[in-house]
């Protein structure tokens, strides 16, 4: 890990890790309930194995997934406020049981909110795609760059270089890719488009979610398998 935290650091031309510690990741145990409530619905209505599994933080839980890729069998589970450290943690309960054909997986939001590095953030993900490899290994996965937004404008440094750390950790793995919608969502001015955004900043409103769909479904749909 801390050779991949170097790594990625150089990638982003960001000081190594000897500059600065690690943010300590959050008490996975903050979302016990969020996960009780997605296991009872699988009780009630479990999926079929074989779907497309989008997870993640809140930008996945607003998603109207079922509405726009209808075709690829969506499973939404989102949690507002997750950390990638977080999903790396509930993996065993948040992935992997559904045994998708796919994972479409977003988040770094509250991470560069946290005050993690753009190496720490590309670490994780790298530890995330790396695991679903390890146990999912017919298991394709996209990760989506995380977006700018009013609220995390003073991060952008970061998240940029995170995106550019993860994107080229990926490149050449033929059951990755990376995309993101950075372009779309940004005006004339260079910053994001007030009209994408609910109140909070954060969040994208339906007009928001109009044009990042449009942005990554390409990519989503080129990289699931077409026999389903």
């Amino acid at each position: 890990m801390m050779r991949f935290v170097i790594a990625a650091a150089r990638l982003a031309g960001l000081p190594g890790p000897a500059s600065a510690q690690p943010v300590a990741d959050p008490d996975p145990a903050r979302f016990e309930k969020d996960l009780a409530a997605f296991e009872a619905e699988d009780t009630a209505t479990p999926p079929r194995p074989g779907g497309t599994l989008f997870v993640g933080s809140s930008s996945i839980r607003y998603w109207d997934v079922a509405r726009e890729f209808p075709a690829l069998r969506p499973i939404r589970r989102g949690y507002g406020g997750s950390h990638v450290s977080d999903t790396i943690h509930f993996a065993a309960r948040l992935v992997l049981p559904y045994r998708p054909a796919l994972i479409v997986f977003y988040a770094g939001d509250a991470d560069v909110a946290a005050g993690k590095s753009a190496a720490q953030i590309a670490a994780d993900t790298h530890t995330l795609v790396a695991l679903i490899h390890a146990r999912l290994p017919n298991t394709p996965v996209v990760v989506i760059g995380t977006k700018p937004s009013p609220l995390h404008w003073a991060h952008m440094a970061t998240i940029r270089a995170a995106n550019a750390a993860v994107k080229a950790d990926m490149a050449g793995d033929q059951r990755a890719a990376y995309v993101d919608a950075e372009a779309a969502l940004l005006g004339q001015d260079g910053r994001p488009r007030a009209e994408f955004y609910a109140a909070n900043g954060l969040n994208l409103n339906e007009h928001g979610y109009a044009a990042w769909t449009a942005a990554l479904r390409p990519t989503i749909e080129r990289m699931a398998p077409k026999a389903r």
